[in-house]
């Protein structure tokens, strides 16, 4: 049997190569930056900045219809206007009309007006592309502030607030969105993990990009990835393969779930623990919550005091945004409580899958691999002929790590 240890650094093997590749990274930056340039020129006053996986160094290819699609790259333009003095509608579609006047920006603008968002769709590279969802968005106004400072955020955090647009059916609202102010959050519960052996880190980074950097100071940190940050893209790409499988996609668990959620428990952690220490932690943890579904509420505060990331509180779940305290991540729980279930059941099957996995048989544990990477791209990635016992021939009806 393959040693775990062996194990463990096949699964991150298969991770990685998810990951955002240095070019592609260096691209994006160059892209969304230059969008930013041409608005500006435009008379449109505005500051563009990464939101979400890019900015959190969370990023993973995306896994949709049982297949790796391209990377979805989200940004937040934030246009100085007053929130009082204009509207979510007007808002959302000066960005459209402005990219319009562009030969070059018209054809890469899907036709389609999402709900938050317009989207450009870049070429590919080597049979990969990206989008950058562009968010429209102007400063929070100084009410909804005042009321997030009231709810303990600090002055520093809420002054970050942006209110984006967002349409259904035809009406455009206001939503309140904090990602500056959650960046700073999770980089400060991030930086001791990225802190352990960075340097070599950083060395060994430089020698899978001396294509795109010179040197090891010109590394990006947003290259850069931490125990913590492995773990998340661990569990935001087994989410995507799970809920596809069980073809429940539109149910799965957002990646601010996810990310929040990891983030507050790593907080109270060992910084050094490596990426499956970390995991097992975790995932010991989600065990601990998933009892909040069927044990009474009080008894829960008292078994598990300082349990405190999920909570039912009058039968309501809550997963509080750190940043945004008016936020409960969980409020799509609550009215449709099959979201609940599914997360508790995935996180079960997750932990089966990356953490009891690592005794199982050689032949079993590759099956289980080619699940949910896909074969051929397990082939491509690792050497299965390291493992015994593995068959040559394609294995047919293989159990299903999502299924019972």
């Amino acid at each position: 049997m393959r040693k775990k240890e062996l194990r463990q650094q096949d699964i991150l093997r298969l991770i990685e190569g998810l990951d955002i590749s240095p070019t592609m990274y260096k691209n994006a930056t160059e892209k969304y930056k230059a969008v930013g340039t041409y608005l500006q020129n435009q008379g449109l006053v505005c500051d563009i900045f990464p939101q979400g996986s890019f900015s959190l160094g969370t990023v993973v290819r995306p896994y949709r219809e049982s297949k790796e699609v391209d990377y979805d790259l989200d940004f937040i333009c934030c246009l100085e206007e007053k929130k009082e003095t204009t509207t979510a509608k007007y808002v959302k579609n000066v960005v459209k009309d402005t990219l319009c006047k562009s030969e070059i920006y018209r054809e890469k603008l899907q036709d389609i007006e999402w709900d938050k968002c317009w989207t450009l769709e870049y070429a590919e590279v080597n049979g990969i592309g990206f989008n950058i969802d562009i968010v429209p968005g102007v400063l929070e106004s100084d009410d909804i502030t005042q009321s997030m400072v009231n709810n303990m955020l600090s002055q520093d955090n809420a002054k970050l607030a942006v209110a984006i647009t967002d349409k259904k059916k035809q009406n455009y609202f206001w939503l309140t969105s904090n990602p500056r102010a959650y960046k700073n959050w999770f980089e400060s519960i991030n930086k001791p993990f990225l802190e352990v052996d960075r340097i070599n880190k950083r060395k060994r980074l430089l020698e899978k990009s001396k294509t795109v950097y010179n040197s090891i100071e010109e590394i990006p940190e947003g290259l850069e990835r931490s125990a913590l940050q492995r773990v998340i893209q661990i569990l935001k790409h087994h989410r995507d393969v799970y809920y596809c499988r069980i073809k429940k996609e539109n149910l799965k668990p957002t990646s601010a779930i996810i990310t929040t959620i990891c983030a507050e428990i790593a907080s109270e952690m060992d910084p050094t623990l490596n990426v499956f220490e970390l995991l097992q932690a975790i995932a010991d943890d989600f065990e601990i919550y998933s009892a909040n579904q069927t044990m009474a509420e009080e008894e829960f505060i008292r078994q598990y005091e300082a349990k405190k990331v999920i909570r039912k509180s009058d039968g309501k779940w809550r997963i509080m945004n750190p940043v945004n305290p008016n936020d409960n991540l969980a409020d799509s729980w609550n009215t449709n409580p099959e979201k609940a279930e599914l997360f508790f059941k995935w996180v079960k099957v997750m932990k089966k899958d990356y953490v009891d996995s690592l005794q199982i048989e050689d032949n079993d544990f590759v099956a289980l691999l080619e699940n949910n990477f896909g074969r051929d791209y397990v082939k491509k990635s690792i050497n299965i002929n390291e493992y015994a016992n593995v068959m040559p021939t394609i294995i047919k009806n293989t159990p299903k790590p999502w299924r019972k």
